[in-house]
């Protein structure tokens, strides 16, 4: 027998949380969630949003990303008690003594805070100033091939990652960043509209620091965005 897979839900018919029950995993610890079991049969970008959303409600913080095996299906979703630029001391108890658990979280040794080291928007890195948008909309519409993937959000804005080729095949890393919008899901048809920032950056800079053969490889269902 043939069994159909069901429609998505629209998350507009649904409350702000999807109906879920975010507290139940806010622990601190690393939890990877399945669609229909966790959460309502949506778009996974839209469970990472409620989840985010429901964090700064209950006054945390959440960093979200898909699976990489199963992008359509699973999320992994970990809670922090705030938020810090790398470098800074602990917002709790004002220590300067912490220690970095893996690339994005950290944990205070005195009073135990957990704490997400926050992304810094490409502006921060980006020694040519603010710019229009239509110019980096340009710089994207420019590149063949494109893959990106959400990486996390500044509060502002969401950051996202990948690779490219321009005209001639030769393959660019690219740094992009967008608008956040908790109501719409960034996709193809509104990402250059929401565009605020995009770097490229020749691939061969990055050798030893990013394998680009490895994320070409991957296949296009590990990406949020394919043009």
């Amino acid at each position: 027998m043939i069994r159909r897979r069901k429609p998505l839900l629209d998350p507009a018919t649904l409350p702000e949380d999807l109906g879920v029950d975010w507290s139940r995993w806010s622990d601190g610890r690393a939890y990877r969630l399945k669609k229909k079991k966790h959460f309502p049969n949506v778009e996974p970008g839209h469970a990472r949003r409620a989840c985010e959303a429901a964090a700064r409600r209950m006054g945390k913080v959440a960093r979200t990303t898909r699976d990489k095996m199963m992008p359509d299906k699973l999320i992994w979703v970990q809670f922090a008690d705030f938020e810090i630029p790398e470098g800074q001391p602990c917002l709790r108890c004002g220590s300067r003594r912490i220690w970095r658990l893996h690339a994005d979280f950290a944990r205070c040794p005195s009073c135990h805070a957990q704490m997400i080291l926050a992304q810094k928007g490409l502006d921060d890195v980006d020694e040519d100033g603010p710019a229009p948008k239509q110019k980096f909309a340009a710089r994207l519409r420019a590149l063949s091939n494109v893959h990106l993937e959400r990486t996390g959000d500044t509060g502002e804005s969401e950051l996202y990652n990948g690779y490219a080729e321009q005209d001639d095949g030769t393959r660019v890393v690219v740094l992009a960043e967008f608008t956040l919008d908790d109501d719409e899901e960034l996709t193809t048809e509104n990402m250059f509209e929401r565009i605020t920032h995009a770097k490229v950056l020749p691939a061969h800079l990055f050798e030893g620091m990013v394998d680009v053969e490895a994320l070409v490889a991957r296949p296009a269902s590990d990406w949020d965005l394919v043009l």
